[in-house]
This record gives C-alpha cells, sequence and structure tokens, in this order.
C-alpha cells in the first residue's frame, strides 16, 4: 500500500524517575521544576525524543559519519587536527532519511515526525496499595470509546470511579486516598459505579487494543482509577518524585559549598503515550526507501531508551523509558484485519449492550453503531478503488 503517511500511537513505561528540565531556576519548593503541558502536567518534550532517538540510531550503527547523528556541520579530531565534517545527505543514509539534515549546499526536513510524550496513567500510593489513575479527558485525547456512557461527562472534584477489581477491596471503604488528598468512590444509587477498561480495550483511529500495541500490563489496568480532568493535574503534581542533591567537586570529591539543590520526576512506573507520524519518503522524491525503512531507524533507537534513558540526571540513576510496540515493520493488510476485526468485536458488543441499556443510553450506542458501519464502508471503497488502480496496471490499462 502506498500511503502518503502513517501514524503509530506508542506507549512507555518509565522505569526509572524520568528529569526534564525547565532550563532554569524557581524559588519554590522545588529549584529545578520539570517541563509541563498546559494543563500542568509534566510531559516530555518531543524535541527530547527526537535529539535522543537520533543519538542512539547513530549508536546502532545507522549513520554514515558523526555529523549525521546531529544533522548539521560537526567539528571533529582527526590526525590531531580538528576538521568540520558535514552530514552525508544520503537517501540511504537512515539518519538524514529518518531525522533531516542541514548542509551548505542543501538540506532535507526528516520523514519522521514527533510529538510530545504526556502521562496517560500516573501511579500513586493509596491504602490499597499502588494505583493508575487517569481522567476523561486523557482517555478521549486518545480515542477511547469504551465506557464513555460511565465516565465520558465525569466531573465531580470529589469522586472517583474505580474497577471492578478495586470495587471487592473497597465497597466496604467507600472512599480512596491519593495521598494527602480522600475521594469517594462514585456510587448510583446504592451501587459502586464502576468502569471496564482494560488491555482488550480499543482505542484511537486504528481501532487497536492497548495489549495489540504492547500494553499488556493487566495488573496497572485491574488498579485504574479513573478521577476528573480538575484534580487529576493536583494529584499528579503533588506525588512526583522530589530528591535533593548536591555538587560534587571533581577536585577535592567534597561537596561543594552552597551547592545543594532539589528537583522534580516524573516516577517509575508511569505510563506515558505519544504518536510517531512517519512520511513516505517516495512522496518526497526519494527512492529505493519506504515507511518501512523510516519505522525501523526509529524504533531501532527506541530500543536503547530502556537502558540508556531519556532527559537529565542519567547518572543519578533517572530516565530509562521502556517503549512497547516496536515491532519495526508496516504492513497495512495485517493492520486492516486487526482493525475490522476489532470494528466487528465493538458492533457484537453494541448488540449485546443494547438489549439492557435504559432508553438515553439506547441513542448512544445507536449514533456509534453507525459511524462504525459508516467507517468500515468508507474504508471499503478505499480499498475497492486501490484495488481497481493496481489491477489497471497490471491489464496495461
Amino acid at each position: 500500500m502506498d500511503d502518503v503517511y502513517v501514524k503509530k500511537t506508542y506507549f512507555a513505561m518509565a522505569i526509572d524517575p524520568i528529569h526534564i528540565g525547565t532550563g532554569g531556576y524557581t524559588l519554590g519548593r522545588v529549584e529545578n521544576p520539570i517541563l509541563r503541558d498546559f494543563d500542568g502536567i509534566p510531559k516530555i518534550p518531543g524535541t527530547s525524543i527526537e535529539g535522543t532517538a537520533r543519538t542512539y540510531a547513530y549508536f546502532q550503527g545507522l549513520g554514515t559519519n558523526k555529523a549525521c547523528a546531529k544533522g548539521k556541520k560537526t567539528k571533529i579530531s582527526e590526525g590531531g587536527k580538528e576538521i568540520e565534517i558535514e552530514p552525508c545527505g544520503r537517501s540511504d543514509c537512515g539518519l538524514c532519511l529518518s531525522f533531516g539534515f542541514a548542509r551548505e549546499d542543501k538540506s532535507s526536513q526528516g520523514m519522521a515526525i514527533f510529538s510530545d510524550a504526556k502521562i496517560l496513567l500516573f501511579p500513586v500510593a493509596s491504602l490499597v496499595g499502588p494505583v493508575w489513575i487517569t481522567s476523561p479527558g486523557k482517555l478521549k485525547e486518545l480515542g477511547v470509546q469504551q465506557d464513555t456512557s460511565i465516565w465520558g461527562n465525569f466531573d465531580k472534584s470529589e469522586s472517583c470511579i474505580v474497577s471492578n477489581h478495586l470495587k471487592s477491596k473497597l465497597k466496604n471503604v467507600g472512599y480512596l486516598n491519593f495521598g494527602w488528598l480522600l475521594l469517594q468512590l462514585e456510587k448510583k444509587g446504592d451501587q459502586l459505579v464502576t468502569h471496564n477498561i482494560c488491555t482488550d480495550t480499543i482505542f484511537g483511529e486504528d481501532k487497536l487494543s492497548f495489549a495489540q500495541r504492547g500494553l499488556d500490563k493487566k495488573d496497572i489496568f485491574d488498579r485504574l482509577v479513573i478521577v476528573s480532568d480538575s484534580v487529576l493535574p493536583h494529584i499528579v503534581n503533588s506525588n512526583l518524585e522530589v530528591r535533593t542533591s548536591v555538587s560534587i567537586s571533581p577536585e577535592t570529591g567534597a561537596a561543594e559549598e552552597g551547592a545543594l539543590f532539589t528537583y522534580e520526576a516524573i516516577p517509575r512506573g508511569t505510563i506515558l503515550q505519544f504518536t510517531m507520524v512517519y512520511q513516505n519518503p517516495k512522496h518526497f522524491g526519494v527512492t529505493g526507501k519506504n515507511l518501512e525503512d523510516v519505522i525501523s531507524t526509529v524504533e531501532t533507537s527506541f530500543e536503547l531508551l530502556e537502558f540508556l534513558g531519556v532527559g537529565g540526571m542519567g547518572t543519578r540513576g533517572f530516565g530509562k523509558l521502556k517503549v512497547f510496540g516496536l515491532n519495526k515493520r508496516y504492513d497495512p493488510t495485517k493492520l486492516a484485519q486487526v482493525k475490522v476485526n476489532n470494528m466487528r468485536k465493538r458492533l457484537e458488543e453494541i448488540e449485546q449492550i443494547m438489549k439492557s441499556a435504559p432508553d438515553e443510553e439506547q441513542a448512544k450506542l445507536e449514533k456509534e453503531k453507525r459511524e462504525i458501519l459508516e467507517e468500515m464502508k468508507q474504508a471499503r471503497e478505499k480499498y475497492k478503488q486501490l484495488f481497481e488502480t493496481y489491477e489497471k496496471a497490471v491489464e496495461g490499462g
């Protein structure tokens, strides 16, 4: 299939605390804060992921020279002299093709486009052990449609919605603590309201499940709690890891005077999600390379994030990030099969739910059913046109 681009959603788990600094100091409780999104929740900017991935791709031997690892003119030592070299700029160089380059005679954008990595599931200690929290806004941004009638419009700052697994542990308690905060368990009448989001939940345009994108951590989904969008930033920011360190003098090996400082970090166990857009080199005049080459280069670099990390404080045990779902190949036929199977499964679920759903939910379910069927119809027409195009080419038409 000759797509102009493909979009892939990735999930990643912080194996160590992760510190992406803002590049400045504050006068608050933490001198070195971490970068935050517009909603006040920490994130890993796409520029940090891109720069780190490019370096790690070079470590994997995917570039022609050291300048390709930086994408611009670079000084190196050779024969006792310092010389300047430029990126090769060749289409068969994985670094120049995937990440782009700038030479004096020409330049090119990269075929891989990086987005920010945002927190999706955040770990918090509670009276029943660790739980992971998210919010309706985070789930909608990801494209989750399951159980939207339960959590879609949830906006109660004093309550939370727990999983069926946690229901049995908390039904006699009635609340859940998140550090300094107590939230009541959401009820409908005398019954606790629970969600059914799990590893098999489908999300996004490709209609893939969490497990099909590598996030098969059942224990996390068993302990998933949904809080309101207004409460989520407060819980996250009050449960970040805060450490205190001191600068060590390389001359004396002792602490430097007045060099005590504190810094924030995203805690280990946090699940982040980010999106990659891979552009097809063929549509940019590059011959001999395809989408799989770009995806393979980037995903090969992602493998080293688990061992070499991202962000600052790497020598202090920070930064390791495990990215899930690195298959390195793009198979549109297999992807279409998975997508169709998931859509059929969702249609069957809707039919079952509609048998006992109240009248106010019938209209929402019927609307979702029509949207799925319409999407199937449009996809069928698209593939039909592609088939006819290639059929004419084969027959010489």
